[in-house]
């Protein structure tokens, strides 16, 4: 049996959640964007261009919800809506460029301090963060499975 986590590693993740989800929020009202259209803008500018069922899919919402999203990000110009040019009968949604680049310039800053820090430190310390991170992700994700096959049941 493994030991339990150290409270202050507990303590440090649930504080950069918070700091996530505050982030997140910040950066939506810099757009003019709610938190759940900054979410799906986010999922368009990550993954790129694709259809509204796949977006709803992404979401975990209803094809209607997906709908007013999509519509109030186009409204405010950071979506698009376009043909398939392969399969013409397909719509597909994609995140307008210029909005993409209005959060890269946000983060940026952020992105460029972690670097630096990270610069400082011995290459076997970025080698250890950078693997605790790794394994981070995954264990989430993992989670995130076993938390949407609970919702299921």
């Amino acid at each position: 049996m493994c030991a339990a986590p150290s409270p202050s590693v507990i303590e440090t993740l649930q504080g950069l959640y918070a700091l996530v989800r505050e982030s997140e929020r910040e950066i939506a009202a810099s757009l003019g964007l709610t938190l759940t259209d900054y979410r799906a803008f986010s999922v368009l500018a990550q993954f790129g261009p694709m259809t509204a069922g796949k977006l709803a899919e992404e979401l975990g919402s209803t094809a209607a919800t997906t709908t007013a999203i999509t519509n109030r990000l186009e409204l405010h110009g950071h979506a698009i809506r376009e043909r398939n040019v392969v399969n013409r009968r397909q719509v597909l949604v994609s995140a307008v460029p210029a909005s993409s680049q209005k959060i890269l310039d946000l983060i940026f800053p952020l992105a460029t301090a972690i670097d630096g820090y990270l610069q400082e430190l011995a290459p076997d310390q970025r080698v250890g963060i950078t693997s605790f991170l790794g394994v981070t992700q995954e264990l989430m994700r993992d989670h995130l499975q076993t938390l949407s096959q609970k919702e299921a049941l």
